[in-house]
């Protein structure tokens, strides 16, 4: 499922465990976790990776002024998404295959709820740049 001209984006929500706050939570991802992480996404060729942090207060009001339009929604209730650009599908094999992923993981199971996490992978096209530009659309 390789394609070089292809980026591939692999997103997995993540909501803490109820005996942290958000904070904390965050806290650890950033501090604890991903310098654990960061050596074997650069040896695996992850792109990019992001922290998507969604916080309770924003999304409850979202929802509050969301919903006066858009009556079918719901909305986010985890704590982060956590966003990988890869340049292959494999990528993801390798990372959770490698050696020293288990020691990146090591306190995991403290942290987060594992049993709600969910997991999704698709292709990413831009459309709109941030220098402006419009791309990849019929002129």
């Amino acid at each position: 499922m390789s394609d070089s001209a292809t980026h591939w984006k692999f997103t997995v929500t993540h909501y803490r465990r109820p005996e942290h706050t958000h904070e904390a939570f965050m806290k650890w991802i950033v501090e604890g976790h991903l310098p654990l992480a960061m050596p074997i996404f650069k040896k695996h060729g992850v792109l990019e990776f992001s922290l998507f942090e969604t916080p309770a207060p924003l999304n409850r009001a979202l929802e509050e002024e969301m919903s006066k339009t858009r009556t079918g929604w719901d909305y986010a209730d985890f704590d982060c998404f956590i966003e990988y650009i890869i340049p292959s599908v494999e990528a993801i094999g390798a990372i959770t295959s490698d050696p020293d992923w288990p020691a990146a993981l090591a306190e995991e199971a403290e942290w987060v709820d594992t049993s709600r996490a969910l997991a999704s992978l698709g292709r990413v096209t831009p459309y709109l740049l941030r220098t402006g530009e419009v791309v990849n659309m019929a002129k």
